[in-house]
């Protein structure tokens, strides 16, 4: 099946989940040659705040899509599409509006520190029969690794808004799915789901996805 026109829309993911420093595997999307099913993802907001926004979306817990832009791009609804295997998936949905503030945090860093100690080496004299074994000692300078801390002024993530929403339901291979993911204020967000069904005149009818129960995660 020839992938639709909308697949250019298609962006990697780049950075993680709204977390900092949490980075989960990327989404390994099957290609157009493999079973699949279209999945496009809507976003829009009725309420904003912050600088920038972030939004991320997970399959199963996998990246398949984080990006950030300027938060005056929350205004208009925007849709990006990816293949997913035709098979049951939870889509999380999140959005992280926010901006930076220049604070003072505590980083680690490693030196080198000597140290005196002492080690034996073999000064016995002479040869053969003649030869005397001993053993001498001598101090000498030695490096060990120590972990310090410091006090560092960097650009810190601060949070203004946030919301998250997933979706569980079946994907069936080259079938076409439109989730609408809705922002109306902080931890207020609603996703749904249809079926798209091509009619003449690249239109569509929609019937509502049949959803599965979310697993709970341990």
């Amino acid at each position: 099946m020839k992938p639709p026109s909308f697949l250019p829309s298609i962006l990697p993911a780049a950075l993680g989940l709204l977390a900092v420093g949490c980075y989960p595997p990327p989404y390994q999307s099957p290609s157009a040659y493999e079973p699949h099913a279209f999945v496009k993802l809507r976003r829009s907001y009725g309420a904003t705040a912050g600088v920038s926004l972030r939004e991320a979306i997970l399959i199963d817990d996998h990246m398949a899509y984080d990006k950030v832009v300027p938060v005056a791009y929350a205004k208009d609804a925007r849709t990006v599409a990816v293949l997913v295997h035709p098979t049951p998936a939870t889509i999380e949905v999140q959005s992280d509006f926010f901006h930076e503030e220049q604070r003072l945090v505590s980083e680690s860093y490693t030196v080198q520190t000597p140290y005196s100690a002492t080690e034996s080496y073999s000064c016995g004299s002479g040869f053969g029969r003649n030869a005397s074994y001993r053993t001498c000692t001598r101090s000498v300078t030695r490096y060990r690794s120590e972990t310090r801390s410091r006090n560092v002024l960097r650009p810190v993530h601060v949070s203004d808004a946030v919301c998250q929403k997933a979706i569980r339901f079946r994907p069936r291979m080259d079938h076409i799915y439109l989730l609408d993911y809705a922002y109306q204020d902080r931890n207020v967000c609603s996703v749904s789901c249809v079926e798209q069904v091509p009619l003449e005149g690249g239109k569509f009818s929609e019937k509502p996805c049949a959803l599965l129960p979310i697993e709970k995660k341990e």
